[in-house]
């Protein structure tokens, strides 16, 4: 007669184990894949972005647009009396599935800039700005040269910006050195870390972090 041979107790804890060690060693490994996964999902977003500014450009004479810095607060740098304008709005004919494009993965309730009224987590910057990328719009208008703060890209193009910049700071840059949108907030890592904003350029790369 055939007889089962049953798991015995030390023989069951030693699979629980060897499957516990086997799992704290994927787990890292498999957390790590979809960190990089959402940052080569975000940087696809940035490179799809910037082919929609040189679509704008090419329509609009090298002059990049108009936009607010944080369109739901206020309508700066442009003036008080004018409607906030979205970035995403500006290039949505320039671009296919706009929506997309602007949300960065980790873009997500709790990581925004204002709490919820209601006492909850704060939104998400897609939410409330319609991008999770900020564009670099500047402290001061393109007629403001004494003006201080940064230079942005409002109604300006590359070349007068860099012209301005070596003027106000004597800083000498080429047009690729000057980022034109990122992160709005440090989504990927914390502050400092690499990877923790991504940064597009006007040629269409993305990096870590601005020149």
């Amino acid at each position: 007669m055939f007889h089962r041979r049953a798991f015995t107790l030390l023989e069951l804890l030693i699979v629980i184990v060897i499957i516990a060690g086997l799992l704290a060693i994927l787990m890292p490994a498999m957390a790590n894949a979809r960190s990089k996964g959402r940052l080569t999902a975000c940087a696809t977003n940035l490179r799809q972005i910037g082919m929609g500014f040189r679509s704008y450009l090419g329509d609009s004479n090298d002059i990049f647009p108009y936009a607010s810095f944080m369109p739901s607060v206020s309508p700066a740098p442009l003036p008080l009396s004018a409607e906030p304008v979205f970035i995403s709005v500006v290039l949505a004919p320039h671009l296919s599935e706009s929506d997309k494009v602007f949300w960065c993965p980790l873009d997500i309730s709790g990581a925004g800039r204002d709490p919820d009224p209601a006492g909850g987590a704060p939104k998400p910057y897609f939410e409330s700005e319609k991008s999770s990328y900020q564009f670099r719009t500047g402290d001061t208008l393109p007629d403001d040269i004494e003006g201080r703060g940064r230079p942005g890209l409002c109604g300006r193009s590359m070349a007068a910006l860099v012209k301005l910049i070596f003027e106000r700071r004597e800083r000498t840059l080429n047009e690729n050195q000057i980022w034109i949108m990122s992160d709005y907030n440090n989504f990927h890592a914390p502050a400092g870390k690499p990877g923790a904003r991504r940064y597009l350029y006007l040629d269409g790369r993305v990096e870590d972090y601005e020149f």
